[in-house]
């Protein structure tokens, strides 16, 4: 299991004020954690990751995310399972959860958003998508 923290110390002053944001990744795939992490930190985020629905809940649990990128398809708990878990617990209710999936049918996406996901992308997701998006969503939450 990987509990990978990625610590970004400047202050996220390019998209929103005065604090880093933390973003929780959550998908069964290492290199999809590397590349998502990889650009989420390059724009001064702070990265968590969790391998599976089991430890993403916990890290969330820990970390109390800003944001949360979920994989749909993992071991375990599935990511519609987790983002309903969530969503159960009032620390939760107004963080922003993307759902994530290689399978991007309209299936997907209504159980994504019946789930209580804030947002289905399906993959592979551009870097531009990621940054032109984000800022917009982060808002959203934070209202």
């Amino acid at each position: 299991m990987m509990n990978m923290t990625l610590p970004s110390p400047q202050a996220f002053e390019k998209k929103s004020a005065t604090y880093p944001v933390t973003v929780l990744l959550i998908d069964d795939s290492q290199d999809n954690l590397m590349i998502l992490g990889d650009i989420l930190e390059g724009e001064g985020y702070q990265i968590v990751c969790a391998e599976d629905g089991e430890s993403g809940l916990e890290q969330a649990k820990r970390v109390q995310p800003d944001l949360i990128f979920m994989d749909v398809k993992m071991p375990g708990l599935n990511g519609f399972q987790v983002c309903e878990r969530l969503r159960a617990h009032d620390d939760f209710q107004h963080t922003p959860i993307i759902l994530m999936s290689a399978q991007s049918d309209r299936t997907n996406r209504e159980l994504a958003l019946g789930a209580g996901g804030s947002a289905f992308w399906p993959k592979p997701i551009s870097p531009t998508k990621i940054l032109n998006e984000l800022p917009g969503i982060l808002r959203k939450g934070s209202e």
